[in-house]
Order: C-alpha cells, then structure tokens, then sequence
C-alpha cells in the first residue's frame, strides 16, 4: 500500500502583526489565509487527497467571525481534498466553544481531531490524534498512541503539537514533552509535529513541516509544506515545498571604511534571488565602521530600499563607528559653530578611557551632527 498526504502546521490564522503599520499588517493576515489555497494546489499536483495539519491553525481560540469563516470557506471550495485540523497550544478545544463553532459552520470536507482515538482516513490508513484541550496540558499527550490498536498491515499516522526539545531560555522548554523516538515507541509509520515554525527532521519519521508562511526574522526553512509518501516497512518519502507568499530574509552586514559599494551590491544581488522586493520584509543587522561619506550611502540605499520593500528594518545602526578624517572636520568650516563639537566627538568617540557604550553615544551624535550640517549646508 503507498499513501500520500500533506503535513502542514502552524497557520495562526488571524495573528495580528501589531509591530507592523495597519496596512502592511493587513496584508500578512491575508496571505496567512491565501497560503491556503496555495497548500491545495500542493496536494493537487502531489496526487494527495488529504491535509494533515498539526495544530494551531488559528492564532486564537477566540478568532473573529471573518477569520473563522473565510478560512474554512476555503477549505471548502477545495472539494476534492479532506481537511484534518487539529487543535493545538494556540486554539485548543477548550471552554471558550472555538471548536463547536467550527462544527456548526465546517464544510463536509473540514474533519476536526477533537479526540485522541484512532480515524481510518482510508483503508487501512489511521491517523492517531493528540489534541490540545487547554493552552497548558502538563502531559505527554502522544503517550496513549502505544496502547492503540490498529489492523496488523494498516499504516499508523501519528498527529500532535508540540516539542520534542528545548527551545532555549524563552520559557518554553516546559512544553518538550514528546519523546523524540515517539514513532519507535509507538510503532508509528510517520509522526506529523507542530508547534516549531521552522522545518526540522527529527528522525526519518518524525518532521515538523515549519510554518507554510513565515512571520518573522530567524533563522531556519520557513515557509513550506510536507509531501509525505508511506509504504509499509520503509521509511517515509518526504519532499519539501515553498508555498510562501513573503520572504523574511534575516541578513548580516560588517562593514570596513571603502567597503559598503561592494557591501550593498552583494545585497542587492542576494535579494534578486527571492521574491519581488515588494513581498520581502527584510531585517539587516548592521555592524563595524564607516566613513561620513559611507553613511551618507547607506542612508540613501536604506531610504531605497524602505519604498521598494515590503518592510525594512536595520539593527545596530547605532553601534556602527564613524570614522572621521581631517578633510571631514575641515568641510564643517563653512557653517563655522559645529567644528568644535565634531573635534570634541571625534575625541570621545576614540577614548578608550570611556565605556563602550559612551563611546557608541559619541559616534552616533557625531553622525547626526554630520547629517543636520549636510541638511543645512
């Protein structure tokens, strides 16, 4: 028997992106919904006929009308696949009713998991649910997947939320509570994650298949579904597939005084490479130093690339030092009262009797002066 469906988790339908003004915010919940249609396709062109998503398909148990209807009304104009949706951390099945809702107003081809108990989705086929039912369980909620019975041949699809280790220092690592070997445990012939928003393979049946739309900056695949294909007795075929509408490429930037040219050029060529600049929200952490006239550059290219991009966000700015030659502090001559207060700047900027941090102070004032006399010249 081989059998093909589609992993996908970690829609958060309705998030809001308050960081972001009200239009561009706006349009990040629209492709959240219209990423959608998108994973129908995947499974149309992959010969799958079910969706498998592994919790938190929206970002609140509490989701506006809109947000509840629209979403589902997709779903149901793609007739021909079976939608499985599992309740997970962000809209658990719990007193709130966000889940009687859904079954009052779902398409037929809308499935919720609401219980941890087997589901023959085709013949010999069974997926094994692990639903959350508060936002904090306390408990390996994969664990009752060890006792289920199943028909000897049939293939056994394990489909739960959560981590499998920890996430670092953020708080969250109560939550690594699934056994990374669950699928040995459990005698799974494939164990379908969510909860992490980047793809991760942690054995050859166990994957997380990341967000299907990326909503931040970090690092890791984001932005991809799971075509999965089982055959009974062999590892799972897994192939990886974008379905982002939006970039959010996190890029590092050192720069050396007679660098930046070459700098942006190299930028400029990177982001070619994705989607349209106008679909890319790009982060630049920006480090080491420049000259008055390189400032003068990377404000110009930032001014750029702020209108053709989606967002554009630099970081560190203020830790980047300026480095100022004479000829610099000589041009200032001409508007006469600033040359004292460049030199004094200057000074401290280079002062290691002075902290790192009132070091980075003098640099960044000596920067804005540069900029308010090239404004008044």
């Amino acid at each position: 028997m081989s059998f093909t469906f589609i992993h996908t988790a970690d829609w958060q339908l309705g998030k809001s992106f308050g960081q972001f003004p009200a239009d561009i915010g706006g349009a990040l919940r629209l492709a959240r919904q219209g990423v959608i249609s998108k994973i129908a396709e995947v499974a149309r062109q992959a010969k799958a006929k079910h969706i498998l998503v592994a919790g938190d398909v929206w970002d609140s148990a509490i989701p506006s009308n809109t947000t509840l209807r629209q979403p589902l009304t997709i779903m149901g104009e793609a007739a021909d696949i079976q939608w499985w949706l599992l309740p997970g951390n962000h809209d658990p099945d719990g007193l709130d009713g966000l889940w009687d809702r859904i079954e009052t107003i779902k398409p037929d081809n809308v499935r919720p998991l609401r219980r941890a108990e087997p589901i023959e989705i085709e013949t010999g086929v069974y997926i094994l649910p692990a639903p959350w039912t508060r936002i904090q369980h306390g408990q390996d909620l994969t664990d009752w997947m060890s006792s289920c019975e199943t028909p000897d041949e049939a293939l056994r699809i394990g489909l739960a939320h959560g981590g499998v280790r920890g996430f670092g220092s953020d708080g969250e690592g109560a939550r690594e509570i699934i056994p990374p070997d669950r699928a040995e445990i459990s005698r799974l012939d494939y164990l379908a994650l969510g909860d992490w928003h980047a793809y991760a393979e942690i054995s050859k049946r166990v994957f997380y298949p990341g967000t299907p739309e990326p909503d931040r900056h970090k690092s890791g695949a984001r932005g991809q579904v799971l075509a999965v294909t089982l055959n009974k007795g062999e590892d799972p075929n897994v192939d990886v597939i974008r379905t982002a509408n939006y970039d959010w490429p996190l890029i590092q930037m050192d720069v050396a005084p007679g660098s930046l040219d070459a700098k942006i050029t190299d930028l400029r060529r990177a982001l070619q490479t994705g989607h349209p600049l106008r679909q890319t929200h790009v982060r630049l952490d920006i480090s080491g130093e420049m000259t008055v006239e390189d400032w003068t550059k990377f404000e110009t290219f930032s001014d750029e690339m702020r209108g053709e991009c989606a967002s554009f966000d630099v970081r560190g700015a203020n830790t980047v030092r300026l480095v100022v030659v004479a000829e610099d502090i000589e041009s200032l001559d001409a508007q006469g009262s600033v040359k004292e207060a460049a030199e004094s700047l200057a000074a401290k900027s280079e002062d290691s009797d002075l902290s790192r941090e009132d070091r980075q102070i003098a640099s960044e004032a000596l920067r804005l002066l540069f900029r308010y006399a090239g404004e008044t010249a």
